[in-house]
């Protein structure tokens, strides 16, 4: 639970620009600091982001503190009692990528690795990857979709087209370097959003022509916190085709560089 509580105090430091994150009792809370932003967990304890100066969005950080204290509560509780009957790890991964689907009015949303040709969760896998990526290849796939979908369904031609722009952004060599990637394509056959998260993955969402980037935006802040904790959660899986349930396919995990 140590490494889990850390890497989370690390992520929340990461997503609100903060310069400190703790968890603290109720009675170690001081009094209202406009330096400082709270958030109550479920075991009465505070979830504490500390700013070097008052954060001019305050309310903003606020939402998104409480969404990211949601999250923690979660895996609280899945470390206390990890034999409690939940859905599989690749299941709830599904679910949270056909909601962000929905909040973001989008016809796919996806995440792949940077560093090698997996695709760790869709929301809608089937047809998107025909078949499990070799270990050999540079990408999901060499050659982008044609230009009329080949009489494919327009959201596996998106999807598909997203897919190897992003793959071919120059961004992705600043992300193997440590650095954070958000890139936004409004123009083009499939406009998508995508963010990085933990270093190595890509939370890619796909649109079907002009989009609201505000909402999409917003929608993509809020999956991410329980995207990323059910992506690392995944287990290393061997090569497998994708299922409607589960939308993964997995090769090794990919360790951090």
């Amino acid at each position: 639970m140590q490494s889990d509580l850390e890497r989370f105090l690390a992520l929340v430091r990461r997503e609100l620009g903060a310069e400190e994150t703790r968890v603290v009792s109720t009675g170690e809370l001081a009094e209202d600091d406009p330096c400082v932003l709270h958030s109550p967990l479920a075991d009465d304890r505070i979830l504490v982001a500390r700013f070097a100066l008052p954060p001019p969005d305050r309310e903003i950080k606020q939402r998104r503190l409480d969404i990211l204290s949601d999250t923690f509560d979660s895996l609280a509780v899945e470390a206390v009692d990890p034999r409690k009957d939940r859905p599989p790890v690749a299941s709830e991964l599904h679910e949270a990528l056909a909601i962000l689907c929905s909040r973001a009015a989008a016809v796919n949303a996806i995440v792949i690795d940077a560093n090698s040709p997996v695709v760790w969760g869709a929301a809608f896998a089937d047809g998107v990857v025909a078949q499990p990526p070799l270990a050999s290849s540079p990408r999901v796939s060499e050659t982008p979709a044609n230009e009329d979908g080949g009489g494919e369904p327009r959201m596996v031609h998106l999807s598909k087209r997203a897919l190897f722009e992003v793959r071919a952004m120059p961004e992705l060599a600043a992300l193997r370097k440590g650095k954070h990637v958000r890139h936004l394509a409004s123009a083009g056959e499939a406009p998508f959003v995508a963010h990085s998260f933990a270093g190595i993955y890509l939370l890619v969402v796909i649109f079907d022509g002009a989009f609201d980037e505000l909402r999409a935006e917003r929608a993509v802040l809020d999956a991410l916190p329980r995207v990323e904790r059910l992506v690392l959660a995944l287990p290393p899986l061997e090569p497998q085709p994708p299922t409607t349930e589960a939308g993964v396919i997995a090769l090794r995990r990919s360790r951090r560089r």
